[in-house]
């Protein structure tokens, strides 16, 4: 593991964790929140702070040489659904991975050049591209269940307003009663 690119991540794993969420906060959450989610991880205390530091850690785990995707693709979808729930829009959500790429760069792109060369990076960036791309997947999935389900809510709602209002016919109730207009008495 030492001779390889992803020797990098292991050794750095927890700068590497620690950079990666602080800008995964700033960019989701306001800045209350985000010293909030930052200084808490306590399970119970904090679920999704937490939660992305279990799903976090995991990635940078799985990062090396006989990569499982098998491993990693529980992580990326549970990553999804939380991308899916508090990402304003699909570009926040995938430049998660993207500001993984960027402090890896930062950091470590002068000794992984040094040490490995171009290939190295390459080959480093190419599978964070990856794992972009396969959560991208889950994300999409995720995004369209929420609006299903909103939509679901909205036809729910707005069916009960006009059978209310005597607008609806229900083959299961009958038509509704309609009083005749008299126009005598307007």
């Amino acid at each position: 593991m030492r001779g390889s690119v992803y020797s990098i991540i292991e050794e750095n794993h927890s700068k590497i964790l620690k950079l990666w969420k602080e800008r995964f906060f700033s960019d989701i959450f306001e800045e209350e929140a985000k010293s909030y989610f930052l200084k808490e991880v306590d399970p119970f205390q904090n679920p999704l702070a937490s939660r992305i530091d279990e799903i976090f850690a995991s990635i940078l785990k799985e990062i090396k040489p006989e990569f499982s995707l098998d491993a990693l693709l529980p992580y990326l979808e549970r990553l999804a659904q939380l991308l899916a729930v508090h990402a304003p829009s699909a570009k926040r959500a995938m430049g998660t991975f993207l500001k993984l790429k960027g402090i890896i760069r930062e950091n470590f792109g002068d000794e992984i050049l040094e040490r490995f060369g171009v290939e190295g990076l390459l080959l480093m960036e190419d599978l964070i591209n990856s794992l972009m791309v396969l959560t991208f997947d889950f994300y999409m999935k995720y995004r369209e269940r929420l609006f299903e389900i909103r939509y679901e809510e909205w036809k729910r709602n707005n069916y009960l307003l006009l059978k209310r209002a005597g607008l609806v016919y229900d083959p299961m109730e009958g038509m509704p009663l309609v009083k005749e207009f008299d126009p005598e008495k307007h």
